[in-house]
């Protein structure tokens, strides 16, 4: 078991009834990159001196890790948590769901593309074998993120994939950079070596100028890098939203006791394939906005791309279309189909009626887009429906064409 004090710590495990729950210590921060934002608006300034010490306690778990041969495998900001909100309060590293402990020091043969695409090593990237190179990898595009508010490589997809590949970042071609130390750009292209026999190793990143004399750091805010990373934080909200929109049960049922009707949605290949796409052209928009100049190649192949034409041709037709006006349905008409499904339950205890009907009415009360045709205006209204169904429960396709419009 992992225990170090910039470690998430694993405090107990229970097993029960074949599943095993595992309880962490609680982090009552934010990750890294919000929890910056957060406190440069409560005004307290935000230097290299303040991202040096953020990242040597990071590294510092890092060097835990490869010292147990452990390669985390997910360095991100979603992975680097505060303690508590205090100003003071340490960074913890968490995230460990895909971390691999190698069999001895010196292997470097682990397989499998695993990670965030935009923090994966080239050697990830190209399906090669790799080591403990690719967590120093990740954390130098940490690094890029938390000196400039950017990441170093951009879009999605193959051509996210040569960028990694190619390895060329534009350090000095944004206006934050002007503010950032050559010591810190120097470690962030010794970390961001393209061949992992060349990259600096954990203990050499420790021992780096830019860590070893962090008194000698500059403390100037760095205003534009807190704007560059309330985008960052924008881009990421925005797709966290869109995955629990996709995962969310609320837009699926209409009520608990009728799961079992309710077919999954979000873990589909159709589904899947379509989030991929949303949040790719997200990466490949943001891409265009943020393509230098000297990127041009890069770019070029983007405005060609005749799939992301599509995308935003599809984009640009949903925020042009008019809208039309959608009534939301009554309190009383919602509570009404919370009485008829109550009253449906009980209905199939009874042998004179025919549950295929009943099933059929389940359903339909149950599908998250049918609409209430006839909203029920009083309370006597939605007593008078259910005594309908009660009574004409012989013929309740009369009341669905009555009441309700799948």
């Amino acid at each position: 078991m992992l225990k170090h004090p910039h470690i998430v710590e694993l405090l107990e495990t229970y097993s029960s009834e074949g599943m095993l729950y595992m309880v962490f210590e609680y982090m009552d921060g934010s990750d890294l990159c919000f929890e910056v934002v957060i406190r440069a608006s409560q005004g307290f300034a935000y230097s290299e001196a303040v991202a040096s010490h953020y990242m040597r306690q990071i590294l510092e778990a890092l060097r835990y890790c490869h010292e147990n041969d452990i390669i985390h495998r997910d360095i991100k900001p979603e992975s680097i948590l505060l303690a508590t909100k205090e100003n003071s309060a340490p960074i913890k590293l968490g995230g460990f769901g895909i971390a691999v402990q190698l069999p001895d020091k010196h292997t470097n043969n682990v397989p499998g593309r695993v990670g965030c695409p935009h923090f994966m090593a080239p050697e990830v990237v190209e399906k090669k074998q790799y080591g403990k190179a690719v967590d120093i990898w990740a954390a130098g595009v940490l690094l890029h993120v938390l000196l400039s508010g950017t990441l170093p490589f951009h879009g999605s997809g193959r051509r996210l994939n040569e960028a990694i590949c190619r390895g060329k970042i534009s350090i000095n071609s944004s206006p934050q950079w002007e503010f950032i130390s050559d010591s810190a750009k120097d470690l962030i292209h010794q970390m961001l070596t393209v061949d992992p026999n060349q990259r600096i190793t954990i203990q050499e990143v420790l021992n780096h100028r830019w860590l070893r004399d962090r008194d000698k750091a500059l403390r100037l805010h760095l205003n534009d890098t807190i704007d560059e990373l309330k985008k960052y934080n924008g881009r990421r909200k925005l797709k966290t939203c869109i995955l629990n929109t996709v995962n969310s049960s609320k837009w699926y049922n209409f009520d608990e006791a009728t799961d079992d009707f309710i077919p999954e949605c979000g873990n589909d290949e159709v589904t899947s394939a379509a989030v991929s796409t949303i949040t790719d052209t997200l990466d490949d928009i943001y891409c265009l906005q943020e393509s230098q100049l000297q990127e041009r190649p890069h770019l070029l192949a983007l405005l060609e791309d005749t799939h992301l034409h599509n995308v935003l041709e599809i984009f640009d037709q949903v925020v042009t279309r008019l809208p039309t006006p959608i009534k939301a349905p009554s309190t009383e008409a919602v509570q009404c189909c919370h009485h008829v499904l109550e009253i449906l339950r009980d209905l199939e205890h009874r042998r004179d009626i025919d549950r295929r009907e009943i099933q059929e009415l389940n359903d339909l009360l149950n599908r998250p887009n049918f609409k209430i045709k006839t909203i029920p205006s009083t309370t006597l209204d939605i007593v008078v429906l259910c005594a309908k169904i009660v009574s004409n429960c012989k013929n309740i396709s009369k009341i669905k064409k009555t009441y309700f419009l799948p």
